[in-house]
Order: C-alpha cells, then structure tokens, then sequence
C-alpha cells in the first residue's frame, strides 16, 4: 500500500484491487449480546422520528408538561409546528404579550406569543367536546367565538 497525500480527496479513494474500508459498526456487537435493549432502542428511535401528523398516545391524567424529560429546559421539550396566522391575530398576541410581560414585573416565566398559542390550544382541547362545524367561522361559532 502506497501513502496517500492527507486532505486530498484520492486519500479517500480505494487503490486499485483494494477494497473500500468498512465503516466502525460498535452497536452492532451490543446487538447480538442483548437484542432485547436493541429492539427497545430502535423501538425508541421510530418513536422519535414519527413522522409529523402522527398521533400521540398520553394518559388523560398526565399533565402534557410532565410527559417529556423534566430535566431539559422547556423549549427543548416543545415540538416545533409552524402555523398560519391572520395579520390581525399576529399583531394582538403582541399587544397580549407585552401587556402580561409587562404586568409580570419580572416575576415568573417569559411570556412569548408561542406561550399564548400553547394556552389557547389548551383551551380549545379543553372544549373539545362543544366544537362542531366544517369550517373555521362555524368551528368559532360553535365555541361563542366572534
């Protein structure tokens, strides 16, 4: 075997008649010795990676905050999803956002306007058994919404 120039992308190409390196596996020797913890890791790991729109199992008497990790900071325990807005919505969380900050004085958590959102949706779920309608004015109706 010659030697090969480092940093060069030939350095990672296998000579003639040489076959390309195998890459480091160390999981898989922890497979074989325990495949019950592998089948609950990988179990774990299709969990995390669910795609997005799929539905969360939680037991009903389980605060939704204390289902994730307690040791991480909160918005590590959020999950992201984008939504839409109106202009008009966007710009009264503002004005309610900065409202409670500043009648807060500092006590307690920052309020955002995702933390609003998280609140109302918590709302809407909490009458979830008064919604009917087949569009978003009839949904809001059907709550005494304007």
């Amino acid at each position: 075997m010659t030697t090969r120039k480092r940093g060069s992308l030939a350095g990672l190409m296998p000579e003639q008649g040489e076959a390309p390196p195998m890459p480091a596996a160390p999981h898989q020797a922890a497979d074989r010795e325990a495949p019950a913890a592998a089948a609950a890791v990988a179990s774990a790991d299709r969990r995390a990676r669910a795609p997005r729109g799929t539905p969360e199992v939680r037991t009903p008497d389980v605060p939704t905050s204390e289902v994730r990790t307690p040791g991480l900071p909160k918005y590590k325990r959020l999950e992201r999803k984008d939504v839409l807005l109106w202009p008009d919505q966007l710009g009264e969380l503002s004005v309610m956002r900065r409202m409670l900050n500043r009648r807060r004085g500092g006590e307690g958590e920052r309020i955002t306007e995702n933390t609003l959102i998280r609140v109302a949706v918590a709302l809407l779920l909490s009458r979830s058994a008064d919604l009917t309608g087949t569009t978003e004015d009839g949904l809001r109706k059907s709550l005494g919404l304007r």
